[in-house]
């Protein structure tokens, strides 16, 4: 596919999203709702995987997806052909083939369909996402498979493969969904999680991403300090008397001309330098620092919110945009200072506000007075557009690996999301290295309840941890509980980036490490141990850092200390906190201070 093609396929999407949160899964039936197709039966299949005679790499892709899964299941491995070339058997035709003239059923972007045609299976979907994304779709609902993690597949085996002959047609709620784990972003996981945001790795082949530039906090490359500060720097925010050059915690003026002149020169320039890029950030930056001069101060007035200058200057550049690319979105944030909305400012028609999560990640902000503004604020900006992304967040961004007992709260936002005229999430953990606390399950319950936010998230955990824990399943899913009962402490709260100790108390490591080790001795493989033990991480990172808290004995330090880094080093985890890679330094910090030699064997 090309590159127009791409951007052409992402501005249907867009035009076609509605604030409304579309229908959860809708069945069609057949007259026979109880009859069922025998695809494979004691080793052998008489059925084909057709794809149109000019296919798209996605169709291609789905069919060695489709025929991958069903060999490993079944050991029968069904043949692909293109359909001009297909022999007059029973057959799953993916994409827009030309047997049996039908009608896609009404779907939004990424949506999906499965309908039947005597025992021909019909895959299609809306673009070359949704048509990928049926494969998943049926292999995970009538064949039991489950995409739990870049390292987990679960593909049940069957002797005999059956299909109901029920039609099936689903849109997700979200057109934009994302979870900034680093785990995710791989094209192989991310598509089969159906994700489609900027930072994974898909590419053509899996029906592309929506992709952003820059991908946000970019009033410091629209006007940058180091060009234009030293001659003019009345063109930056004025902070407490003085105007600032800072990329953190400085942002415009905005209701300087220069400066709007100049950023809309360099949004055009943007665009014609990244022609595959739909949409264009225009946004504050990182931090505070918002600019307190006369004028400015004047529109904030004006409009009861510092969202105001934003939202009038961002305007003034959508509206360049539009006239000479109207295929163009500029996005911006609603971020840190700016997420209320404005009182007369309104988004256009291009414009798509990227709301910033504001609240409480145990609770659930809707029922924590620690967000409560933020639901708010949610209806509001669904009265003045149609386009609302979410940047939500989901870890501590000062303590990676620290126990973050935030489950059901994250299902609660996501759910309320899907309720209240949002159109596109992203979920942000631990982006910067694999090992983030909890990631493989938060990325798993996330990705499927952007999917769909009906789902039951108790039975979207159950199913995570039988498939990624085996034996050692029952236990870890105590430990869940565990973390789940903790969150219900109304005083407990957390958000963004904090002191662990006020969270996390001293019973709750206690008894973790009892159901962990009890769980590490039930897994019946290496992997499954391995996987046991990054979640003992987190307690015993509480114990190293505070060991009279955790109760960490002094020679029991050694042998912590050590263990701790070997997971480490065998899961190739780089970070403890936001920013550089910094594990390095946090475990020559504990080596220093625990007297422990890292690579010595035994206790100390």
């Amino acid at each position: 596919m090309t590159r127009m093609m791409l951007l052409m396929t992402l501005l249907l999407d867009l035009a076609g999203a509605t604030s409304a949160a579309a229908p959860a899964e809708s069945p069609k039936k057949t007259h026979d709702p109880t009859a069922t197709l025998t695809i494979i039966k004691d080793g052998a299949s008489d059925y084909h995987i057709i794809v149109p005679d000019d296919p798209r790499p996605a169709h291609e892709y789905a069919a060695k997806e489709l025929q991958h899964f069903l060999a490993e299941m079944s050991g029968v491995t069904l043949p692909i052909g293109r359909e001009s070339q297909a022999a007059k058997a029973p057959a799953f035709l993916l994409g827009p083939t030309k047997r049996h003239a039908r009608t896609l059923c009404k779907i939004g972007p990424d949506g999906v369909s499965i309908s039947f045609a005597g025992r021909d299976v019909l895959l299609r979907g809306f673009k070359d996402r949704g048509d990928l994304y049926s494969v998943y779709f049926l292999l995970e609902r009538f064949c039991g498979v489950r995409f739990l993690a870049r390292d987990c597949t679960v593909v049940p085996k069957r002797s005999v493969v059956t299909l109901p002959k029920v039609a099936y047609a689903h849109t997700p709620p979200f057109m934009y969904r994302e979870t900034l784990y680093f785990d995710s972003f791989p094209k192989q996981i991310a598509a089969r999680q159906r994700l489609n945001g900027p930072m994974t790795q898909c590419d053509e082949t899996v029906g592309g991403k929506i992709i952003f530039y820059p991908y946000v906090h970019s009033f410091c490359k629209l006007v940058p300090p180091e060009t234009y500060f030293k001659d003019h720097p009345e063109y930056f925010s004025l902070v407490g008397g003085k105007r600032t050059d800072k990329h953190i915690h400085g942002q415009l003026c905005l209701t300087n001309r220069d400066v709007l002149k100049i950023a809309t020169a360099q949004v055009l320039e943007w665009i014609k330098e990244h022609p595959d890029a739909p949409i264009i950030d225009v946004s504050q930056n990182d931090g505070g620092g918002a600019c307190e001069c006369d004028n400015c101060m004047a529109v904030v007035k004006d409009e009861g919110s510092q969202h105001g200058p934003i939202l009038r200057f961002v305007n003034a550049i959508a509206d360049v945009v539009a006239a000479k690319h109207p295929d163009k979105w500029v996005e911006t944030l609603a971020y840190a200072y700016s997420t209320k909305p404005p009182a007369k400012a309104r988004p256009r028609d291009n414009v798509i506000i990227r709301l910033c999560h504001g609240g409480c990640y145990y609770h659930g902000f809707a029922t924590c007075g620690l967000g409560a503004n933020f639901a708010g604020y949610i209806d509001q900006w669904s009265k003045l557009t149609r386009r609302i992304f979410i940047w939500h967040y989901t870890t501590n961004f000062a303590h990676y690996l620290a126990p973050c007992q935030n489950l059901a709260g994250l299902a609660k936002d996501i759910k309320f999301y899907g309720a209240h005229g949002v159109n596109g999430v992203m979920v942000q953990g631990d982006y910067q290295s694999p090992g983030g606390e909890l990631a493989e399950l938060r990325q798993y319950l996330a990705s499927q309840l952007m999917w769909d936010p009906g789902r039951d998230p108790d039975k979207i955990l159950l199913e995570f941890c039988n498939g990624y824990y085996g034996p050692a399943a029952s236990d870890v899913l105590g430990y869940v509980a565990l973390m789940d009962q903790a969150a219900k402490n109304p005083k407990t709260h957390a958000f963004g980036a904090w002191d662990p100790t006020g969270t996390v108390t001293p019973e709750f490591v206690t008894r973790g490490l009892e159901i962990l080790t009890r769980a590490r001795t039930r897994a019946k493989t290496p992997q499954v141990a391995n996987r046991v033990a990054r979640l003992l991480l987190p307690l015993w990172y509480m114990q190293l850092c505070h060991p009279d808290r955790y109760g960490l004995a002094p020679a029991d330090a050694g042998r912590t200390l050590r263990e701790f880094k070997a997971v480490v080093e065998a899961n190739k985890i780089t970070h403890v906190r936001e920013g550089g890679a910094n594990m390095t330094g946090w475990l020559e910090q504990m080596q220093a201070k625990y007297g422990a030699p890292l690579d010595a064997p035994g206790n100390e």
